[in-house]
């Protein structure tokens, strides 16, 4: 096996992309519940059929990181308007998704250079709030860059 080189880039995700995101989130999915059987392709479909619509109307903002030609981490910003409250009339909130980078790549810092983008993109939108519900393993990352844990309430169908 051969040692990955440290030359990492970073940039935005593009329609052309939605293979590769979808093929990231199975990867993810996969090794955070390797007990589950599940269908390569019919995920991979309904994937690529829930991001694409998303990036071309620019609510699902994926941020990449390529390194010796191919993708080895991603972040998706999905952000939406809400309605004003009595004290913020112009309300932004996004939900931090699919933070994701290969086994081979961890520990160089990746997830957090993407995270730092991401964060800095949300804040030039006018997010005011992000929300996130974080693995044990990026837990630490996220408590580090601010985030906290929250009062929100949830409801499963």
């Amino acid at each position: 096996m051969t040692q990955p080189t440290d030359e990492i880039t970073y940039r935005l995700a593009t329609t052309d992309d939605v293979d590769t995101l979808a093929q990231k989130r199975w990867q993810m999915e996969t090794e955070r519940h390797p007990d589950i059987q599940a269908d390569y392709a019919a995920y991979l479909a309904a994937a690529r059929q829930a991001i694409r619509p998303e990036i071309e109307r620019g609510a699902h903002i994926a941020f990449l990181a390529e390194a010796e030609g191919e993708v080895v981490a991603c972040a998706i910003l999905i952000w939406w308007t809400m309605l004003p409250s009595l004290t913020e009339l112009h309300r932004r909130r996004a939900y931090v998704s699919s933070v994701y980078c290969d086994p081979a790549w961890r520990r160089r810092g990746i997830a957090r250079h993407l995270m730092e983008q991401l964060l800095a993109h949300a804040q030039e939108m006018g997010v005011q709030r992000l929300i996130l519900w974080a693995s044990d393993m990026g837990r630490p990352l996220y408590l580090d860059q601010g985030f906290e844990p929250s009062r929100a309430l949830e409801l499963n169908f």
